[in-house]
C-alpha cells in the first residue's frame, strides 16, 4: 500500500466515528428539517442506527475517491462490497443485542459500529491490494449500489412495520411525536393483552 492510502485510511479510523456521532444526532441539531431527517437517526431503530453508520463509511469512502489517482474500478468494488458488509453486520450485531436485551444500548451499539468500521476498512484494503481480479465486478456492484439507494431512500422515508424498524423505547415508526408521554408508552405495553 501507498504511504498516502494508509494516512488516509488512518484518518478515516478516526473520522468515521466522529461523523457517526454528527450524523446521529443530525435531526436533533437540525430541529427535524429534511436533511436531518435523510441524513440522520430520526429514532433509535436498529434501521436507523445502521444507516448512519453506513452514511458515514459512505461519505469518507467518496472522500477517499476523489483523491484516487488510479485503481478506481478496484477501489470501487471494494468499497461497495464493504459497505454492505457494515450495512449486513451492524444489523446483525444490533440484533444480537436486542436479543441479549441490553437495556441501555447506545454504547454497546456505538462499539460495534466503530469494530464494524474498522473490519470494513480491513476488509476493503484486502480486496483492493489483493491479487483477485475484482474490476471484473465493477457493473454488478454499480447495481448493488443503486440497490442499496434504493432501499436507504424507500426505507428511510416509509419504514415498515418490523423490529429493525421499530424504535426501542416507544415502540414507534418513524419520526416521534415530540409531545409523546413515553411512560404512558411503557405501561401500555406491559398491560397490552
Amino acid at each position: 500500500m501507498k504511504k498516502e492510502t494508509v494516512k488516509m485510511r488512518f484518518w478515516g479510523l478516526v473520522i468515521v466515528p466522529l461523523m457517526i456521532i454528527v450524523f446521529k444526532n443530525l435531526y436533533s441539531l437540525t430541529n427535524g428539517a429534511l436533511l436531518g431527517i435523510f441524513f440522520g437517526a430520526v429514532n433509535g431503530s436498529m434501521w436507523e442506527q445502521t444507516k448512519v453508520v453506513m452514511l458515514s463509511y459512505l461519505v469518507w469512502s467518496l472522500v477517499e475517491a476523489i483523491g484516487k489517482r488510479s485503481g478506481f474500478h478496484r477501489f470501487a468494488v471494494s468499497r461497495i462490497i464493504s459497505l454492505w458488509f457494515v450495512g449486513i453486520f451492524c444489523l446483525a450485531t444490533y440484533l444480537l443485542i436486542y436479543a441479549l436485551g441490553v437495556e441501555s444500548a447506545g454504547l454497546p451499539r456505538f462499539i460495534c459500529a466503530i469494530a464494524v468500521c474498522f473490519s470494513a476498512f480491513a476488509l476493503s484494503a484486502r480486496l483492493e491490494y489483493g491479487e483477485r481480479k475484482i474490476e471484473q465486478l465493477f457493473l454488478p456492484c454499480v447495481f448493488m449500489m443503486l440497490l442499496l439507494i434504493a432501499v436507504y431512500c424507500s426505507f428511510t422515508v416509509f419504514p415498515p412495520h418490523m423490529i429493525l424498524f421499530e424504535d426501542i423505547q416507544t415502540g414507534m415508526y418513524g419520526i416521534i411525536p415530540e409531545y409523546i408521554d413515553s411512560g404512558a408508552i411503557a405501561l401500555d405495553t406491559l398491560y397490552r393483552v
